[in-house]
């Protein structure tokens, strides 16, 4: 089992320093739109839309058959031949609560794998941003950090995951709450008080794996750390997002290349050394969750490529840890893309149309449902950023998934 020994996360059994190089495997078990090559509509909003039309039984054997194809193990098997020993698991809060044999079988693949897993609840009871992300009730409302229900939900499915896995040594770790967003200006205290609740539960269980713990607006402040309880909870580290500036990661404006005179490597890293800081202030590692760009084309002709070798460059200089988002995505001009791409147009998929990517699974799945399962199977998927990645690290690209 992993834990942190003077801002390092080390083997517990050889005291060996480990540095954690992953990636995501977003969009399977907390699906969101653009992933899926579509609009960033909530998880639960596609769900009813496509229950209304194609009813129960179907919504059934979809979410049965997505879960089933989008990520198995030959994909763990694949990420673990490129290279990486960590994968993130993304995971809406329903999964913990009725579908939990999802995350016994990518704990078992990576034991199997030997490749760390850390499990990241992606959206909790009631939604803590209000972003698709975090599937909320309705756009823009996170009723997580106003109904006190919800924080005994949340409390609760931590105890059973942690009481589940406290002995299992291939998890790395637990991020026990993805991007939280709070408004009031005492969100220190707020955000500090609901993390020692949630550390207190874990520990009561005996559970010593590492908690990674998230800034407050989507990962990056993190004055709550000055009220966590560091006296009786150990083995905590930071954990940042970083896609500055998301206009050009996101590829929101099109204008924008990398490097030039106001983006470029001496910016990055000027904003990234503020956590080494951080890091250093509260003796505690930094792991980046997340970090990513959008492929404009794979000449990486807007500055994609050099954009994540400085990035990566910085965070091996400043000793952080490290999951790009993401493994793979159904090609869409916007927000970061994956390391696989999905660049057909299929009917059901149609790119042209005003509903398009997963909104099309709503309209065809009655007469496409076949070849939209076997479309989610990472053999049907293209290179994407796994080029860039291993000419960063100067390591062949193996073509078979």
């Amino acid at each position: 089992m992993l834990h942190i020994k003077d801002s390092k996360i080390v083997d517990i059994k050889t005291n060996k320093e480990v540095k954690l190089r992953g990636v995501n495997l977003a969009g399977w078990l907390m699906m969101e739109g653009y992933i899926l090559g579509g609009r960033n509509i909530p998880e639960s909003e596609f769900k009813r839309r496509f229950k209304k039309v194609n009813g129960e039984v179907a919504l059934k054997e979809f979410e049965y058959y997505f879960r089933k194809n989008f990520i198995n193990q030959k994909d763990i098997e694949y990420i673990k031949k490129l290279g990486f020993n960590c994968v993130r698991v993304p995971f809406h809060w329903k999964i913990a609560d009725e579908e939990i044999i999802w995350l016994d079988e990518v704990i078992k693949w990576c034991e199997q794998n030997k490749i760390y897993c850390i499990l990241d609840m992606h959206s909790v009871p009631g939604s803590q941003n209000g972003d698709w992300h975090s599937d909320p009730v309705k756009i823009s409302k996170s009723l997580f950090w106003d109904k006190k229900n919800f924080h005994k939900k949340y409390y609760e499915l931590w105890d059973l995951i942690s009481k589940r896995y406290k002995d299992k040594e291939i998890i790395a770790g637990y991020d026990i709450m993805n991007e939280p967003v709070i408004r009031e200006k005492n969100w220190a205290k707020i955000l500090a008080g609901v993390y020692n609740n949630v550390i207190e539960i874990i520990r009561k269980n005996s559970d010593n794996h590492i908690i990674f713990v998230e800034g407050n607006l989507w990962a990056t402040q993190y004055d709550f750390l000055n009220y966590l309880d560091f006296k009786n909870h150990k083995n905590i580290a930071i954990s940042i997002h970083f896609y500055y500036p998301v206009d050009f990661t996101f590829n929101l404006d099109h204008s924008l290349k990398y490097p030039s005179k106001i983006l470029n490597k001496y910016k990055l890293r000027s904003i990234l050394k503020k956590y080494l800081e951080i890091s250093k202030k509260f003796n505690m590692p930094i792991y980046v969750g997340e970090f990513g760009v959008n492929l404009r084309c794979y000449n990486s002709c807007y500055g994609e490529k050099q954009y994540l070798k400085d990035v990566i460059s910085i965070f091996e200089e400043f000793g952080y840890h490290w999951t790009i988002w993401t493994y793979k995505t159904i090609y869409i001009n916007v927000q970061p893309s994956g390391l696989l791409l999905y660049e057909k147009n299929p009917p059901f998929i149609s790119r042209q149309e005003n509903e398009f990517g997963w909104e099309r699974y709503i309209l065809d799945w009655k007469k496409f449902s076949k070849q939209i399962k076997t479309s989610w199977l990472s053999k049907n998927f293209s290179f994407g950023l796994i080029k860039v990645l291993l000419e960063i690290f100067n390591k062949p690209l193996d073509k078979k998934i």
